[in-house]
């Protein structure tokens, strides 16, 4: 809701800065990330058999993560950047601390957790650099699309076959049997997410050399080769809630995206919501849901009909049109940012609503 919000503040003239960067860093940094490092500190030390991370780890990393997120909404990137730097710095020291005393082998998919990291690292510490010296613009539109993209699509295409098929009553085929030694599957697996990776991340330098169209199609053919050969909905049975039709649709609007981008790249900025709102946003909070509603003990409320997640989310996807729509008429684009803007914090607080109290109930055991 915060990085949202600067838009209504700067069209309404009660911010100077224009918010382009700093409305970036909030959504990215803050909200993905949250949920990033909120997931991976929960999950990792239990895929691992380790020990859990301690509050006395995580309150730190959470004063950091608040604090970078005030200081890019006061429009300072550059202190804003060195805190998220100093943030993902802790998360890997708490993570390494685990995978140092390990007894499992995580899901193949991780590989790409990794590569995400690698990608918003380079790109972060590439942020800073551009303070002290100038930077050719291939370097300044690389660290864009890895720490925009890469940071947020890898994990999603890493974790999602561990996860997502659940929502569909499926069998993960990432889900091996407790292993120090990674098996001769896994390892076929983790290459074949090693080489998604690549090429995803292939296609990040490709569009910074200039060759959008072709960077964003190649996004689009792993994206879609990845999904199918290692998710593959289109098998799946149809699930009568509402999570599994949005996952459905997440996945159709990051593709989208790249699609849309390849074919009107005049319009890459305003599309490109579509992959970063319709779906790893909608993917964010779906996924959110299971998560807290499963630690709550609540998992059984998950097969209702839960209406209060098509409207949340229908309100995200409204919003998210409104939002394109402003960069196809600019004459109206003040005004659409300001309604997209309002829009989506309604469904942002509906979501709300219904899930963020539960994050105060621990899953008891009988």
């Amino acid at each position: 809701m915060t990085g949202v919000s600067l838009w209504p503040l700067y069209f309404w003239h009660l911010t100077e800065w224009y918010p382009g960067q700093t409305h970036a860093r909030i959504m990215i940094d803050g909200l993905f990330g949250g949920f990033v490092l909120g997931f991976l500190g929960t999950a990792m030390p239990r895929m691992l058999s380790a020990r859990p991370i301690r509050s006395w780890e995580v309150w730190p990393l959470v004063t950091l993560h608040l604090a970078m997120v005030f200081t890019f909404a006061a429009g300072k990137v550059f202190y804003g950047d060195v805190l998220f730097l100093l943030l993902l710095t802790g998360f890997f020291a708490c993570v390494a601390a685990r995978v140092a005393q390990r007894k499992d082998t995580p899901p193949p998919g991780f590989v790409l957790v990794g590569l995400s990291f690698l990608c918003v690292t380079i790109g972060t510490i590439l942020a800073i650099m551009q303070n002290y010296r100038e930077m050719d613009g291939f370097w300044v539109f690389l660290q864009r699309l890895l720490s925009y993209q890469g940071f947020v699509l890898l994990p999603i295409l890493g974790i999602g076959p561990f996860i997502l098929p659940r929502f569909f009553g499926m069998q993960s085929h990432h889900d091996f049997p407790e292993m120090l030694v990674p098996s001769g599957q896994w390892l076929r697996k983790a290459l074949l997410a090693l080489g998604a990776g690549a090429l995803v991340i292939g296609s990040f330098v490709v569009e910074a050399k200039g060759w959008t169209r072709m960077g964003h199609a190649i996004r689009f053919g792993a994206t879609l080769a990845y999904l199918l050969l290692e998710m593959p909905f289109h098998r799946a049975p149809k699930v009568q809630n509402p999570f599994g039709a949005a996952i459905r649709v997440a996945f159709a609007g990051i593709l989208a995206g790249f699609l849309a981008v390849a074919i009107f790249p005049a319009y890459r900025t305003g599309l490109l919501h579509l992959t970063l709102v319709g779906g790893f946003a909608v993917i964010t909070f779906v996924v959110a849901t299971r998560v807290v509603f499963g630690h709550s003990g609540n998992l059984g409320l998950l097969q209702g009909r839960n209406r209060w997640v098509l409207t949340s989310v229908g309100l995200m996807l409204f919003a998210m049109v409104t939002r394109i729509s402003g960069d196809f008429w600019p004459k109206i684009m003040s005004s659409h940012y300001i309604y997209g803007a309002v829009i989506w914090i309604i469904g942002v607080l509906i979501w709300s609503g219904y899930v963020l109290p539960k994050v105060l109930t621990m899953e008891t055991e009988d």
